[in-house]
């Protein structure tokens, strides 16, 4: 007499097995989340080092400004995008991979694989090529804003862009990608649009936290204390 399972015992090994597959696809995806976070706190402490790296000659002042403080103009920049100065991010990178610095792969995150990585041979310079923001600085010279104590226009923020050494200061993180009806964000690491923003975020002294608000407590060159009223992205997804 052969023997065999039954159609019960069957039914029962596939329950279990569709019940252990429920259990076990969550627990993949949530390590493949901590570990792409992971990659991305590595990939934004590295490039913070570079800045660090650059800023030891360049008087101490990180990339798209020169050692007197000033923003370096479109034509200072090889190859950058010829719209904007150094203070935009996309420039800043350029001129640290035209240093060697790091590499066009390391200026995307995990989560943005798809992106085409910068190059010099095509000069491939869109904006979208790049994961990351970096602080905002302006020329306080021209650029005195409309209201002295946000986060955009400060000089204190200025002076943040060099090598501080500060614990309090975040300088640079995972992007922006847009915002809700009611002006929440999201970032590379969120649902588009869904007004929830998490990343990775450098602070001036090069330890990284992956940080689940852009609403974040500092203390900026002036050592003025702000209690959670410092938003990384008040302006745009670059600042």
């Amino acid at each position: 007499m052969k023997k065999g399972f039954t159609l019960i015992e069957l039914l029962v090994v596939i329950s279990i097995i569709a019940l252990l597959i429920g259990i076990l696809l969550p627990a993949l995806g949530a390590a493949r989340r901590t570990a792409r976070q992971m990659q991305s706190n590595t990939q934004v402490r590295g490039i913070h080092q570079s800045e660090v790296m650059y800023a030891q000659s360049n008087g101490s002042r990180f990339s798209g400004m020169n050692g007197r403080g000033e923003i370096l103009e479109p034509g200072d920049i090889d190859g950058a995008d010829t719209n904007a100065n150094g203070g935009s991010a996309l420039n800043r990178t350029v001129i640290l991979l035209d240093g060697n610095y790091f590499t066009g792969e390391y200026a995307i995150s995990p989560v943005e694989s798809g992106k085409t990585e910068w190059t010099t041979t095509t000069n491939d310079i869109s904006i979208t090529n790049v994961s990351f923001a970096m602080l905002r600085i302006a020329d306080d010279a021209t650029d005195t804003g409309t209201d002295p104590d946000t986060w955009v226009n400060r000089g204190d923020v200025v002076n943040e862009w060099s090598e501080t050494l500060n614990t309090e200061a975040p300088v640079l993180g995972d992007r922006n990608t847009g915002s809700d009806n009611d002006g929440n964000i999201s970032s590379i690491h969120t649902e588009l649009n869904g007004g929830d923003w998490r990343g990775s975020v450098a602070w001036n002294d090069n330890h990284v936290v992956f940080e689940t608000t852009q609403v974040l407590s500092t203390r900026l060159d002036d050592g003025t204390f702000n209690d959670e009223s410092d938003n990384l992205f008040a302006d745009d997804n670059t600042s």
